[in-house]
């Protein structure tokens, strides 16, 4: 069992394609976001998302990074034999499925990322209990969406992304579900089961993380809360606060500002 952290700042969009066989990684994403696929599935992941992902030596997981942003990640990674001793009947097929972070999970690992280790053991037990955390909850269960079960018709797919790029480019607007219902020419039930289905967030959950790295983004060039907050599609700065510190960890005013 190994855990590796990243910490980088995407100057430019960076696509990359993993295509080496993986038994199992899961992958938490605690800022920034990134599209990963599998084949016809695709997901959105934002901060606080994780992803459990299975590879076999014919399907290649494609990420796409936007520019202008800050990534942190950690990736926690199972070799076969590990994987065999959890799960013995589990079939090396290339599949995904994303899963939100439970809160208390999602701070420990900020915080051990934050502090300083000042005793190298205690710290290593602290980091692998997490790790045992993250695998509890991430470790692969029968209903992982398979390359070979595609849950979407590529057309619904498409009339699913319609939205949700009319989201991600204007997440201040207001929106109603039976607007973006018919913009997928669809039901606002069938909506709201076939967009989490596609991208693993509800549609609104989907637009509050939209708004709320928007809003990170003005924070991090300069702008206050109450400009931040507005510019981002939030009425009040309270309600902002609040969604921002439950999503980044820590309170819009308290941002490191970008040199």
């Amino acid at each position: 069992m190994q855990l590796v952290a990243s910490d980088v700042e995407v100057l430019h969009r960076y696509d990359s394609c993993s295509r080496r066989p993986t038994p199992l990684s899961i992958i938490v994403l605690l800022e920034g976001a990134a599209e990963v696929r599998l084949e016809k599935h695709s997901l959105h992941l934002s901060a606080g998302m994780a992803l459990s992902v299975q590879l076999d030596d014919e399907h290649g997981l494609e990420a796409t990074q936007p520019a202008g942003q800050r990534l942190r990640a950690l990736t926690l990674s199972l070799d076969r034999n590990r994987l065999a001793s959890l799960i013995p009947t589990t079939e090396q097929a290339s599949r995904l499925h994303a899963w939100r972070l439970p809160e208390p999970l999602r701070q420990g690992l900020q915080q051990a990322l934050a502090t300083p280790p000042q005793e190298a053991e205690r710290h290593r037990l602290l980091l692998e209990g997490l790790s045992l955390q993250l695998l509890a909850h991430g470790l692969p269960v029968d209903n992982m969406p398979r390359t070979t079960t595609p849950t979407l018709l590529p057309r619904e797919h498409q009339r699913l992304e319609r939205v949700r790029l009319t989201m991600c480019n204007d997440p201040a607007r207001e929106y109603r579900l039976e607007e973006l219902a018919s913009l997928a020419a669809m039901s606002p039930a069938s909506l709201r089961r076939k967009f989490k289905a596609a991208f693993g967030h509800s549609v609104f959950d989907y637009l509050r993380d939209c708004r709320l790295t928007l809003a990170h983004d003005y924070l991090r060039r300069g702008y206050s809360v109450q400009q931040a907050a507005h510019f981002s599609g939030y009425r009040h700065a309270s309600n902002f606060a609040t969604a921002f510190r439950r999503r980044f960890g820590v309170a819009p005013s308290s941002l490191p500002r970008a040199n």
